[in-house]
């Protein structure tokens, strides 16, 4: 009976350490597909699937049905670049086709003699021209928004000296931020700031950026330069102007997007998305925060750039 019952407690034994066993390897399992799941979640477009390194028929279901919905996901993805791809062809073509004739047509418009006009028909032509060159530039803002959005885009980024770069973008726009009575306060060390940026692509952030200024600003803007704890050189551009909602300011950025459309102001929406991508392509970052001063709506940009060897001159 003793020889029986230690038996049974011997084979009791090896069942619960082969259970143990299996549990463990189990939760290994579990722990390796959950990991690889994050992976995948990360980088979704790479198209790959989740696979359990330990057999349970239970848990390798569940795990069918996630890659399943990752497979999903991942086509969705696909489709939504493949019809981006489109989107962004198309704009191109259209961009294109349509320069040549408005060239044309603002060339015959500067061609018209207005002086030889009434008050009212000289008045409707300058409202032609102010049409016309404002579709122009919309046009070509077209063009460079899907230029920028394009996955073939490429820069040439190397070393800039961002303070340099500000002050040459204030001073060659000093009579957009002049004829607006502007109080223009310039913060910048005497020292060079190197990061790395396309020295174009700066340039044409940093004109979208003092555009929106010189369009919305109320009475004072500020430009400085810094560099941050975190090595990055940062480019602030500050001013006052009407209070925009949480909403309206998480949607900046948007194309097409402006918080005063209701004035009827012509800007296309387009200056600060173009911006934005080209920031992401120089690997920097452009953001937009609301500050408070003295109760006035302060709109504050930070363009972050990766630093380079950051030296004094």
């Amino acid at each position: 009976m003793e020889a029986m019952l230690a038996g049974l407690f011997a084979l009791a034994l090896s069942a619960a350490a082969l259970l143990a066993v299996r549990l463990k390897l189990l939760k290994r399992s579990i722990r390796q597909a959950s990991a690889e799941l994050a992976e995948i979640a990360e980088r979704i477009e790479g198209n790959r699937t989740a696979r359990l390194p330990q057999p349970c028929a239970e848990l390798e279901e569940l795990l069918d049905a996630v890659n399943r919905v990752l497979e999903a996901e991942q086509e969705r993805r696909a489709a939504c670049a493949r019809q981006e791809d489109r989107l962004k062809s198309q704009v191109e073509s259209l961009s294109h086709d349509l320069r040549t004739p408005l060239t044309a047509m603002v060339g015959y418009l500067a061609l018209m003699d207005g002086e030889s006009l009434d008050d009212e028909a000289r008045a409707s032509l300058a409202t032609v021209r102010r049409k016309t060159a404002a579709l122009q530039r919309l046009v070509a803002q077209f063009y460079e928004l899907s230029q920028a959005r394009s996955a073939d885009a490429r820069l040439e980024i190397g070393e800039v000296d961002v303070c340099r770069a500000v002050r040459e973008a204030i001073s060659e726009r000093h009579r957009l931020l002049s004829d607006r009575g502007l109080d223009v306060r310039v913060d910048l060390p005497a020292h060079p700031l190197f990061a790395l940026a396309d020295p174009s692509a700066l340039e044409r952030v940093l004109e979208n950026l003092l555009g929106n200024a010189g369009a919305y600003a109320k009475g004072s803007f500020e430009a400085s330069a810094f560099e941050r704890e975190d090595g990055r050189v940062v480019v602030e551009l500050a001013n006052d102007a009407d209070e925009l909602s949480e909403g309206e300011l998480e949607r900046l950025f948007e194309p097409f997007f402006t918080a005063d459309a209701a004035r009827g102001n012509e800007s296309s929406g387009l200056g600060l998305a173009i911006a934005r991508s080209l920031s992401e392509l120089m690997g920097a970052s452009l953001d937009a925060t609301a500050q408070n001063r003295g109760g006035a709506f302060w709109l504050r940009f930070e363009l972050a750039l990766e630093p380079a060897r950051n030296r004094q001159g």
